[in-house]
């Protein structure tokens, strides 16, 4: 049996939420039930689909944006002791440790009273025999809700708390251990003296704009029209992360013009290829952007990774072109870049003409894409 201290035997990190299905067609408004409202969406979900919700939710959202807490935990299944998500706001050392317990359940219908009696019931009994401390928080996450009368004893503690103790034959005793729990003198102290206002009911409303402060919440709910900042000006000193398709660059206008060339100082004096070398960082930041809106918007890199693949593809003939120097390659290329069809792509209604410029200079720093030689 564990001290009131002593950390949750058992508890396991949170598991990776598996990806959901037809991802694209969510992003881009087809199929997929779009467009339904978020609110009808997470009340349609099945128990599948709520458990990989709940787990983007406690990742996403409770592990990073909840102030001071230190570790996210899933319990739940056989033998948890009425424990489904654990928050720690302290580290295992600490004495009198504290934490907040998120109970994520998938009901038919919203929560009432009955069912919710049993799972508080849990909470009293093993806290009485000192199993766990009392969490700061008991909350009730699901995607309908809770019941009117749920909610008004939620709202008057008291009221919640008569009703535990009137119904503990009927609703709580046999629902907590394999036999029947009695209402002991013991056990009715407890539950009297017991700060019944730890439990509340996570609104489906605030669960889901709080699943929208994570990574995951398009690739759930569906946005066809993303909200995308504009694209960063290049820094004024070359970054690390541009070596690969600026050396190219310099390879074609050391060809053009006939002299060696490691860096913009050593073709300063030539407006048109350093007006090249500048519209060219332009473009290779503005994809980046397109970058980024993948990987922090709709949660998976391989969106632009698929999107540029698109692009190796469709212009292998243009910059594996021969009889062409470097530069002309190189604008070959950029033309092929503004006609290219992206078809059903998630991202192609994000794509900017300035996009797909950079997406060449992006070929030339990923894969490796030449434009002198071979």
């Amino acid at each position: 049996m564990e001290s009131e201290t002593s950390p949750l035997v058992g508890v396991v990190g949170l598991p990776a939420p598996s990806p959901w299905p037809n991802a694209n067609a969510r992003l881009l408004g087809l199929g997929a039930g779009l467009p339904v409202k978020p609110l009808d969406r997470l009340a349609q979900f099945s128990a599948q689909e709520f458990e990989r919700f709940t787990l983007e939710w406690a990742a996403g959202y409770l592990a990073s944006k909840v102030k001071d807490v230190y570790e996210v935990q899933q319990r739940g299944g056989a033998g948890d002791k009425g424990r489904d998500v654990v928050v720690w706001f302290d580290p295992p050392s600490h004495q009198a440790r504290r934490w907040s317990l998120y109970q994520c359940k998938h009901y038919d219908a919203p929560l009432g009273a009955g069912v919710a009696a049993a799972e508080i019931a849990k909470v009293l009994y093993y806290t009485m025999a000192k199993e766990y401390s009392v969490p700061l928080e008991y909350w009730f996450v699901t995607h309908r809700g809770v019941t009117s009368d749920l909610q008004d004893m939620f709202d008057e503690p008291a009221r919640l708390k008569a009703y535990i103790l009137a119904n503990w034959v009927e609703r709580c005793s046999t629902k907590i251990t394999k036999s029947p729990v009695v209402l002991t003198n013991e056990l009715k102290a407890h539950i009297e003296a017991f700060d019944f206002s730890i439990f509340r009911a996570k609104q489906p409303l605030d669960l889901i704009d709080e699943h929208a402060a994570t990574k995951y919440h398009l690739t759930v709910f569906g946005a066809p029209l993303i909200d995308r900042p504009p694209p960063p000006a290049p820094p004024s000193d070359v970054a690390p992360g541009e070596a690969g398709y600026l050396s190219r660059l310099y390879e074609a206008i050391a060809q053009a013009l006939g002299i060696p060339v490691s860096s913009a100082a050593d073709f300063a004096h030539d407006d048109s290829h350093s007006r090249l070398f500048d519209r060219s960082r332009i473009t290779f930041y503005c994809a980046e952007n397109l970058k980024e809106l993948a990987t922090d918007q709709m949660a998976d890199s391989k969106y632009f990774d698929t999107l540029l693949d698109e692009f190796e593809n469709g212009l292998y003939y243009d910059y594996t072109s021969l009889g062409l120097t470097g530069i002309q390659r190189l604008v070959t290329t950029v033309k092929s870049a503004q006609t290219i069809q992206l078809g059903g792509h998630v991202l192609a209604p994000h794509v900017l003409a300035l996009d797909r410029e950079g997406m060449c200079h992006q070929l030339a720093n990923d894969r490796n894409v030449r434009w002198c030689g071979p």
